[in-house]
């Protein structure tokens, strides 16, 4: 699951200071959207286990696809040299294919998007070693409560793991969560690379998600196994008839899959263009609470009381580091 969250610009309003009622429409888009695909995604995983690499694979070609489509000129027409690319493409490739496959690895989607959520605890840390900055003390305080509700549900499933399967399944699960936890500090440093490449530049954020997408499609040859075991997977999954035509079913989740992420991110931008990050941030901190409530409820993922102290301590953090739950120490500037 390829997961393009940003942050960006001022608020635009109307005269009286209210939102647009079309801005309005697309929040609820987007989390309709972005809800659905992460349900939709945890659909195709359960289905065949061992198509996170395709699913990867299907993002990125859906990226490069629709640029060289839409905006060709980029292929030739670029301003940050490709070799300035490797350290990225390796880390974005790497990252985002252990996100997805942790899911091969008995990571339920709860715990994934516990674990996403504790990207500030990471960009921190790495911001603090990289850049030697410093945070207010309420910061500071926030990123501890997401930490300590990531241990807690962690330490939750883990129990729930041990309890339920046993050793070697738990083994497998320890590596999923591995992957996540480098996937977690992976894309923080990667943020740290992209954002020396802006300073430097200039902010291309397009030339730079274009080209992290197609220097790294060459890397999929070493999953070309899983690849190829996927597409018949989905070939002898369930039919479904789709205007007179028998489709399999797999392929049409992987299809939906692509089409709401593509939607999900730009319904994104279009809220950075009329909203604050701020706004944007409790927009996607809502969706990753809504979608954990609708897995555990949907797909009767196992989820106890220590899960919800640990869930609550995430986002409260979270929402805290924000400014979303705003704090009298919030004015202090960060450094």
């Amino acid at each position: 699951m390829v997961e393009k969250e940003t942050q960006g610009s001022n608020e635009k309003t109307d005269a009286k200071g209210a939102v647009s009622f079309t801005s309005i429409i697309i929040m609820i888009l987007t989390l309709i959207i972005c809800c659905s695909n992460v349900l939709l995604l945890e659909k195709i995983v359960k289905e065949a286990p061992n198509c996170t690499a395709f699913v990867t694979f299907s993002a990125y070609f859906t990226i490069v696809a629709q640029t060289i489509v839409f905006r060709p000129g980029l292929l030739f027409n670029y301003t940050i040299p490709l070799h300035n690319y490797v350290i990225i493409t390796i880390l974005f490739y790497t990252t985002n294919l252990s996100n997805n496959m942790a899911l091969s690895y008995s990571v339920d989607m709860p715990t994934l998007l516990i674990f996403r959520s504790g990207s500030l605890l990471a960009n921190m840390v790495v911001s603090i070693i990289a850049f030697r900055r410093s945070y207010p003390v309420s910061k500071y305080v926030s990123v501890l409560m997401v930490t300590v509700g990531i241990i807690v549900a962690t330490l939750a499933s883990a129990d729930l793991k041990k309890s339920s399967s046993d050793e070697a399944t738990f083994g497998v699960w320890m590596v999923g969560i591995t992957m996540l936890t480098y996937a977690l500090f992976g894309s923080a440093v990667m943020g740290v690379f992209q954002e020396k490449l802006f300073a430097k530049f200039g902010k291309k954020s397009d030339e730079v998600l274009f080209f992290s997408h197609l220097l790294g499609l060459p890397a999929f040859v070493f999953n070309y196994r899983d690849l190829a075991q996927t597409i018949v997977d989905f070939n002898h999954s369930e039919p479904v008839s789709i205007l007179g035509f028998n489709i399999p079913f797999l392929w049409c989740c992987i299809t939906a899959n692509v089409a709401l992420q593509t939607l999900g991110i730009k319904c994104i931008f279009y809220l950075l263009s009329e909203w604050s990050s701020l706004a944007v941030t409790m927009v996607t901190t809502l969706r990753k609470f809504i979608s954990l409530l609708l897995s555990i409820f949907l797909f009767k993922n196992p989820f106890t009381l220590p899960h919800w102290i640990g869930t609550t301590l995430v986002f409260t953090g979270s929402a805290l580091f924000s400014g979303i739950i705003p704090l009298p120490e919030s004015k202090v500037k960060t450094q």
